[in-house]
């Protein structure tokens, strides 16, 4: 589970972009759970997918 601190991280980012746009900060919101956690597991690609709205399979590698 990616902590609320960690999602306040991604609002940031996700606010950078237009409304309709916001799955473009999926790499900078992988990068947060890597720093953040240290690695990013499948289970946090699934929860930024969900975060960002966008199906998971777009952001698993």
């Amino acid at each position: 589970m990616i902590p609320e601190a960690t999602k306040a991280r991604f609002a940031r980012e996700v606010a950078k972009y237009p409304a309709d746009q916001r799955q473009s900060a999926v790499m900078a919101c992988l990068a947060i759970v890597q720093q953040d956690l240290g690695h990013v597991s499948v289970e946090s690609e699934r929860e930024v997918a969900d975060y960002l709205g966008m199906p998971p399979w777009r952001c698993m590698r």
